[in-house]
């Protein structure tokens, strides 16, 4: 009997329910044991059990390969499945991963956030042509109209592009208690040319925390000083709403608001349809439109409504399915007006008691009462939040943390904000507190200030309260109770108060307590500057290496040269991981150097078909860029003037051929570019007026009543006019196709086959194919009609054989014999779609991402690159070069070339059968890998192959299941399992082979009693075999050699989930303990009873050489470091393997040690190589470049200065990692070292030298 399961409560959540669903399958089927299902697929038990222990929501693949044990329906499975996959979507995502949101919820938008904040454009530029005009400006709207994010991420980015005139600094602050002491600085203008311009947000401030009357007075003046140009300042004035009446008291400030004032009101349906789906579009995520819809309704009309909005968002984001924020989430979330609500009554429910109160209490300080206007929110000093006392402050901290999280309050240096004064009105229980407590609030705000007024004077008795004032604070804090609501310099206050004795001692203390932190404070500095003396140089250039690194970082996409540079640099200058990471980042950084044409925007550009050339023309003339050489190639002139080439025109594929509109746009003929002439007859004429809307390309036909274009092989011309469709041959001049389409005119678009027989037509009825020499109908054969989506555009690929048609998920493909569908190549929110000339890859630009993919692996892209620039265009294949180009623009309309290289994933070594196992020596001499059941010794450095195997190994009952297979340290010796005993396909022989010399040393056959084997693995040295088998009798040792039997292990204790004896999975570098694959470590001297380890744990472990160290691999694919005997966790290794799908986590497949051990290496199912250094913990570098298969085993070279990765597809890829070899390689891409010039902008302060 197996071990009895833990219960599960179906109710507990979907996962749960899921797990108790499988368990209900496999009793259903006569309760197999997990070992037995093993055997009946490509999983371990362990990985069987986990799918169904309700901890986590297996994978896809584990779950089908789960109830094909069982027997069971797997489509109907597979739905079950993403159901729940949807159900866990739902649930708030803890971003994990450190994914900025698109949305600030609350929080306002400050300066950085400019490329999300959107619908203010014209309120923006309103305010931008108010601040030249006028000195002093004000900003007026109600409470959540977004005043404060309109200032600091609409107007400061605008001003800091601004040239003329070019402000000379820019400042913004809000009020405070203490306007003049705290921003008298401020207010002076800077020095240099230009005026200063001050934004002073939360105006309101003056008259609701400022207590003194002549400050206040005092602090407007000195703003509406500005005015006069002297004063070389330019004020803006954020204002609320209710307080225009309190403006209203000072004239200058009337003046203001009359003749300079901007109101801000509600945002206008479209604006908040920008503000929805725009920020969501930046970080590469699609809205429904549905819930576009919805907000809009929501929200529109509601001046106040904005951060209610924004926090809804936010919510909704959190709950995202995938890359789509859905309207169930945004429901999930509460929708606008319960949102906020929910977020903090989730919060609250999960404080205990004690928790709870201080969290009354913080967030009543963040509240300033108003006297006959709208409470608003007050700015904090963390210290003032402390009540219990410094004993508490951690308390203190943990409240300030989940509120923080939950976005509810903002956290800038040690002041604390409330995130928005939405949150007063929009939580019911925070309104209730306030009213509540409305009087002790006011009397609390008197109470803080005076105490803080009285330290400021020094604790001078005649500061304190007395009389009626002392009184009131006494009824309300004293005696009650409620003590416990005052910090402690409020205690103090109240207590000096009540006794001069108390107060002189306190007086007292205060003095020796300032003393001796002054005493300590000068210990501190001189020991401080004693260190600083012996350790500044070494602490400059270290600071100066992490400078150089991070800027590298950021250069990567936008200037890789210099990235190359830094990196070397800042590993020069100090040797540490995070200057090896910079180094190594350098070493697998796709990003080759970016190509802009010389000159002006151009009317149009496109890349020719092989993406060796740019072709740009512009009003007379066609240019040939030669992308290699980065040089002009070719020169030609066009028939047009400057007042002709404002109408479209087009560039044939390959670069020949010019549409041209002559005649005053009434009719179409080629320009041949290269011959200089007119080619042919004119292909159309009399179909649409010069200011028809001619579109450069099939990508641009919305909205359009006519269109042209080449076809994708650039043999014919498609021209669309209305709903008639004519297709011109490009060589001939003669019109081949001619037909209309009622009803269906800018929905219809078409492409021809490269050898021009074909053509294929997008209509809203569905795909069509047409035979252009007949004139007929060519896909009658057809067993469905595939669909075209409203905006679908279909192309043949280069052979002809299938049709793509690009969405919004990706790219369809379609067989154009049998019109039955391909798999889709899945991308989201794609731009732009290519095929290499040869049809083996294709490439897709999205607004997040590149990606390739080989065709002959569909299921995933081999190459996986983030976009940041904006607006990626068109992309190209070079095979030739092996890189990827593509193109982006910018506002002055000109175009770069940024490539790629991808030679990696487009190696040549690349074979069509996969294999399905491979297993590496430590030394990483010898791989064995077992390919279309056939077992072979490869060359573990550079792929050849040394050897077969004449005896076929054996794994499980399927094709696929894991062999029993074991290399020794040395790759001297091999154990594999052989001869099948039964249909469950365990091997009942163990073969030990001798790989050097290719032959036999040991058979050894399963007794009766053993039945077969269920686990192998040599000892490091090669000399002993451990083996464990069906009957659960422990581990075997035997003599490698010959087979003889030495000692059992723990005899009568197994390790299976159901009885069996478990598998072996590693064995320590010493030989001195075996790792079965439930986690149980046994040592392998004495009668092997001494056990630890992790019990029970699927999980994937390798040792470091010296054993004193291991990386354990979980079912969810995290990396955790252990001490090398399983007992203490020393830590979750950051970054993780990230390269897979959307939705789809990349699984560890390979983990290795270097020979030191200070690195880790971890590679996935998706190709993903990465490296750690071990003692930090930290990554080294990006994601090493590899081919994109599954890497099935990774082993270091002998001196750790190379990794060698075997994957499903191809046999060997070495890494040469070694600092010194990186430097070379790099400083050659690089093309030499920093300048001088480039050295003092990244490394000022620090002496030059060449670093290549």
């Amino acid at each position: 009997m197996g071990r009895r399961e833990n219960p599960l409560d179906p109710a507990a959540g979907p996962v749960e329910r899921f797990a108790v669903e499988l368990r209900t399958l496999r009793a259903g089927a006569g309760g197999p044991t997990y070992r037995a299902m093993a055997r009946r697929s490509s999983y371990s038990a362990p990985a069987l059990s986990q799918a169904a222990s309700g901890e986590r929501l297996p994978t896809l693949a584990v779950t089908l390969a789960y109830v094909a044990a069982c027997g069971g329906d797997a489509a109907e499975w597979e739905k079950r499945w993403h159901a729940v996959a949807e159900e866990v979507a739902a649930v708030p995502q803890e971003n994990g991963d450190g994914e900025d949101p698109p949305y600030r919820g609350l929080a306002r938008f400050e300066p950085g956030h400019a490329e999300v904040f959107f619908g203010r454009a014209p309120l923006v530029d309103n305010l931008l042509e108010l601040t030249r005009t006028h000195r002093c400006a004000a900003v007026v709207g109600p409470s959540g109209s977004g005043k404060s994010s309109l200032l600091r991420a609409g107007l400061i980015p605008r001003l800091r592009q601004a040239t003329e005139p070019r402000p000379a600094a820019i400042r913004i602050l809000t009020p405070g208690e203490h306007p003049v002491r705290t921003h008298g600085a401020a207010l002076r203008p800077a020095p240099g040319r230009g005026d200063t311009h001050v934004l002073v947000d939360q105006f309101e401030e003056v008259f609701t925390l400022c207590p003194d009357p002549a400050e206040r007075a005092e602090f407007i003046a000195t703003l509406l000083a500005a005015r006069e140009p002297a004063a070389r300042l330019r004020v803006v004035l954020g204002i609320r709403a209710d307080f225009f009446g309190r403006c209203l008291e000072h004239p200058g400030l009337v003046d203001v608001l009359r003749d300079a004032g901007v109101p801000v009101g509600p945002m206008r349906p479209e604006e908040l349809r920008e503000a929805v789906v725009k920020p969501a579009a930046a970080r590469g995520l699609i809205v429904e439109r549905a819930l576009t819809a919805r907000l809009v309704e929501e929200t529109a009309g509601e001046p106040g409504g904005l951060p209610l909005l924004s926090h809804a968002l936010l919510e909704t984001w959190r709950r995202r399915s995938g890359r789509t924020l859905t309207l169930r989430a945004y429901e999930a979330a509460g929708g606008v007006r319960g949102a906020i609500a929910q977020t903090a009554e989730e919060l609250y429910a999960g404080l205990d008691r004690e928790q709870a109160a201080l969290t009354r209490r913080v967030l009543l300080r963040l509240i300033a009462p108003g006297d006959g206007t709208a409470d608003t929110r007050r700015p904090v000093d963390r210290a003032e939040l402390e009540t219990g006392g410094p004993e508490r402050a951690g308390e203190v901290d943990a409240v300030l943390d989940r509120l923080a999280r939950a976005r509810l309050i903002t956290l800038d240096g040690t002041t604390v904000h409330l995130a928005h004064e939405a949150l007063i009105s929009g939580w019911p229980r925070l309104t209730a507190w306030i009213e509540d407590d409305r009087d002790r609030l006011r009397v609390l705000r008197r109470l803080t200030q005076a105490a803080i007024a009285w330290r400021d004077l020094g604790r001078d008795a005649g500061a304190l309260y007395r009389g009626v004032r002392l009184a009131e604070a006494e009824e309300c804090f004293a005696g009650t109770g409620r003590d416990g609501d005052l910090t402690p310099l409020e205690r103090e206050f109240l207590d000096a108060g009540r006794a001069t004795r108390t107060r002189e001692r306190r007086r007292h203390r205060a003095l020796v307590g300032s003393a001796v932190l002054l005493l300590v404070l000068a210990l501190v500095v001189g020991t401080v500057a004693w260190q600083q003396n012996r350790t500044s140089e070494h602490e400059r250039l270290a600071s100066a290496a992490r400078r150089a690194a991070t800027a590298a970082e950021g250069l990567r996409p936008s200037d890789p040269r210099t990235a190359l540079r830094l990196s070397v640099a800042a590993w020069q200058l100090n040797r540490t991981p995070e200057t090896r990471s910079a180094l190594l980042g350098a070493l697998a950084q796709p990003e080759l150097e970016p190509f802009t044409p010389p000159g002006g925007p151009e009317e149009s550009t496109a890349l020719s078909a092989d993406g060796r050339t740019l072709i740009s023309a512009e009003a007379n003339k066609v240019t040939l860029w030669d992308l290699r050489t980065r040089r002009a190639s070719a020169t030609y002139r066009t028939p047009f003037d400057e007042d002709a080439s404002t109408l479209g025109h087009q560039i044939s594929p390959d670069g020949r051929f010019l549409t041209v509109w002559t005649d005053t746009g009434s009719r179409l003929r080629l320009w041949d570019i290269r011959a200089g002439r007119w080619h042919g007859p004119p292909l159309a004429r009399d179909t649409a007026p010069p200011g028809s809307a001619v579109v450069a390309g099939a990508e641009g036909l919305e909205g359009s009543s006519y269109a042209l274009a080449f076809s994708h092989s650039g043999n014919s011309v498609v021209v669309r006019v209305d709903d008639r469709v004519e297709v011109w041959d490009v060589r001939s001049g003669t019109r081949r196709f001619a037909r209309a389409f009622p009803g269906e005119d800018d929905r219809l678009w078409g492409d021809v086959s490269p050898d021009g027989r074909s053509l294929a037509l997008c209509t809203p009825g569905g795909l069509q194919l047409w035979d252009l020499r007949t004139d007929r109908r060519a896909d009658t054969a057809w067993t469905g009609r595939p669909s075209c989506e409203a905006e679908g555009v279909p192309w043949f690929t280069p052979d002809g054989r299938a049709l793509a048609i690009q969405d919004g998920h990706g790219l369809r493909r379609v067989d154009v014999s049998s019109g039955k569908e391909l798999p889709r190549l899945e991308q989201v929110a794609p731009v732009d779609f290519v095929f290499s000339p040869d049809g083996r890859f294709a490439a897709g630009v999205g607004t997040g991402d590149i990606l390739l993919w080989r065709l002959d692996r569909p299921h995933g892209p081999v190459f996986r690159h983030p976009v940041a620039e904006e607006g990626p265009e068109e992309v190209r294949i070079d095979t030739r070069a092996r890189v990827l180009r593509y193109t982006t623009g910018n506002p002055q309309g000109t175009q770069t070339v940024r490539s790629l290289d991808v030679s990696r994933a487009m190696d040549s070594s690349w074979q069509d059968g996969a294999a399905t196992q491979a297993v590496h020596s430590a030394d990483g001499r010898v791989v064995a890998v077992v390919r279309a059941g056939r077992l072979s010794l490869l060359d573990g450095r550079t792929g050849r192959h040394l050897a077969t195997v004449p005896a076929a190994p054996t794994g499980g009952a399927s094709a696929d299941s894991p062999v029993l297979m074991s290399l020794s340290a040395d790759g001297r010796r091999l154990a594999f399992g052989r001869d099948a005993a039964d249909v469950l396909g365990q091997p009942t022989r163990i073969t030990v082979w001798d790989t050097t010399r290719n032959r036999s040393l040991a058979d050894i056959t399963a007794s009766p009693e053993d039945m077969a084997f269920t686990g192998v693995a040599l000892g490091p040295d090669g000399r002993t075999l451990m083996t464990t088998s069906d009957s659960g009798g422990g581990i075997t040792v035997r003599d490698a050699a010959d087979g003889t039997k030495l000692r059992v292990l723990d005899r009568g204790r197994n390790d299976g989930v159901n009885g069996d004896a478990g598998a072996l999975t590693a064995v320590l570098p010493d030989g001195g303990a075996v790792l079965t694959d439930m986690g149980s470590l046994v040592r392998t001297t004495g009668d092997g009873h001494e056990r630890t380890g992790l019990e029970n744990c699927a999980c994937r472990t390798v040792f470091s050489p010296a054993g004193d160290r291991a990386a354990v691999v979980d079912s969810g694919a995290g990396i955790t470091l252990w001490d090398g005997r399983l007992r203490t966790p020393l830590g979750l290794l950051s970054g993780g393997l990230s390269k897979g799908m959307p939705g789809l986590p990349e699984e560890t497949t390979a983990v290795a040690f270097s020979p030191d051990g200070s690195l880790l290496a971890a590679a996935g199912s998706y190709g993903t190589v990465r490296l750690w250094d071990v003692a930090s913990q930290q990554p080294l570098g990006t994601a090493l470049p590899g081919a994109g298969d599954a890497v099935l085993s990774l082993a270091f070279g002998p001196d750790g200065r190379t990794l060698h990765a075997t994957g499903a597809r191809v046999p060997v890829q070495t890494y040469d990692i070694d600092p010194a070899r990186a430097v070379t390689e790099v400083c050659r891409r690089a093309g030499g070292t920093l300048s001088p010039a480039e050295w003092r902008t990244y490394l000022p302060g620090i002496p030059y030298r060449k670093v290549c």
